[in-house]
């Protein structure tokens, strides 16, 4: 069957009532069994453009089912659930508490500090390493110095914050 000689009307009659039906069964609502009986219908013109099609309602049937259940899959996929709203209001937020916010405000603050008051080598070579990620062959390479000097200053740094940061 070519184009041309399709009736799409006739086809249309025949063949729309019946995919409709199906539709409906399977997705449960009326609006989107036409929307996809519809498509069904687009995506026959399409595919008929392309070539010949011996059997457009066999055609149809299988599209209008396989686009059903493609839609049952997305519907189920962005499912939303509905929550009274005393259930809702319980759901613990995962954001900090404005008194958690403010203690870890004053940890970072200590932290810094802390980073601040070490000796300028050694606080590059800690700032290098884990606020920028840098590793300890780039940091070597950057401050003119062997890995193992990197290493110790680090380790120093650490050690230096632990006493600094227990102090307080």
């Amino acid at each position: 069957m070519s184009v041309q000689t399709i009736d799409w009307a006739g086809l249309y009659a025949s063949e729309h009532g019946r995919l409709k039906k199906l539709v409906r069964r399977l997705v449960g609502n009326k609006a989107t069994a036409e929307d996809l009986v519809h498509q069904a219908f687009l995506k026959l013109i399409a595919t008929a453009e392309c070539g010949d099609l011996a059997n457009c309602p066999a055609y149809l049937t299988c599209t209008a089912r396989n686009l059903a259940l493609n839609h049952l899959r997305n519907t189920s996929r962005r499912a939303e659930i509905d929550l009274p709203e005393a259930e809702f209001n319980a759901i613990a937020d995962s954001r900090p508490s404005p008194e958690m916010t403010a203690i870890l405000r004053c940890e970072l603050r200590r932290v810094l500090q802390a980073v601040a008051g070490l000796p300028p080598r050694r606080r590059e070579a800690f700032v290098l390493n884990k606020f920028e990620g840098l590793s300890y062959d780039q940091i070597a390479a950057r401050q003119g110095v062997s890995r193992n000097t990197v290493i110790t200053q680090i380790v120093a740094a650490l050690a230096d914050l632990d006493r600094r940061l227990d102090q307080k």
